[in-house]
């Protein structure tokens, strides 16, 4: 019997935690989550995920950066995928291009909050593959 998919919801708003850990459950995943970018780096420091989905602004503007960097520098999590969401568009006007941001944000996918449910899954199996 194999072990289901580990994932790491971190994000500071409990409500888009709690819907979206439904959303991941209903298709099979473990999903735990994190509240602040401190929890989140603790919590993939002590215990092998598969994926993080990690919100941009959570105690700080760029706290989603801090863990992506931090996870980016560290050899044994180096290779974890992480997908980063974010409503920084909405709340400061400020938008990302991926295609040509990606380099400096350290993140595998970015998308904009919401995402429908069905885009949300398949984010998550395109960064599982």
């Amino acid at each position: 019997m194999s072990e289901k998919v580990k994932i790491l919801l971190a994000d500071d708003d409990p409500d888009f935690i709690e819907i979206n850990k439904t959303i991941l459950e209903t298709k099979g995943y473990e999903v735990d989550e994190a509240y602040t970018s401190s929890e989140a780096l603790n919590k993939i420091r002590a215990t092998r995920y598969d994926l993080l989905i990690l919100d941009l602004m959570m105690e700080e503007k760029d706290a989603g950066f801090t863990v992506a960097y931090a996870v980016r520098e560290d050899e044994n999590l180096k290779d974890l995928p992480i997908l980063m969401l974010t409503s920084a568009q909405e709340k400061t006007g400020f938008t990302f291009k991926f295609s040509k941001d990606k380099e400096w944000m350290k993140v595998d996918d970015f998308a904009a909050k919401p995402l429908k449910p069905a885009e949300l899954v398949e984010r998550v199996e395109k960064l599982l593959k």
